[in-house]
């Protein structure tokens, strides 16, 4: 007596693909390029406004100072440390100590700098060129940016 279970089982395997295979492979890469993308965008997205004002309130005393100072006195702290907001922008403009930064968003801000402000390129301040990629931290003040450092971008 053969039963549909010996039936099935001489047939042989079943094939693991069938007309909705191709579909559900659609639909998988779909969801996970959304999931992707939603990721990259929380990660590397464009800034939604301005940066806050002012340093971190954990620096601001007289260990952190105006500069921002290391709490140590080992000299300026990096802005990681020091909590201060940094601006990503392309130089617009540059007349003498100030220079202005045109942020993603289209906002451009006014960078004011002075012998106390670090300087991460290669070369000096005067090497830099309207269209080069900046990232300035710095005290946000009512008319821009006092900068801490500007480091240029490649």
């Amino acid at each position: 007596m053969t039963t549909d279970l010996d039936t099935a089982l001489a047939a042989g395997p079943r094939p693991w693909r069938n007309r909705a295979t191709p579909w559900l492979m659609a639909a998988l890469l779909v969801v996970g390029g959304f999931a992707g993308g939603a990721q990259a965008q929380q990660t590397y997205g464009p800034d939604s406004g301005p940066a806050p004002a002012g340093r971190g309130a954990a620096v601001d005393g007289p260990a952190g100072g105006a500069r921002g100072g290391g709490a140590r006195g080992g000299g300026p702290a990096s802005p990681a440390a020091t909590g201060t907001p940094a601006t990503t922008g392309t130089v617009t403009d540059i007349d003498g100590d100030t220079m202005k930064i045109r942020r993603e968003s289209g906002e451009v801000v006014t960078v004011q700098t002075d012998d106390r402000t670090q300087v991460r390129l290669p070369g000096a301040l005067k090497n830099l060129r309207t269209g080069d990629t900046v990232v300035v931290t710095g005290n946000m003040r009512s008319n821009g940016i006092e900068a801490a450092t500007i480091t240029q971008q490649k």
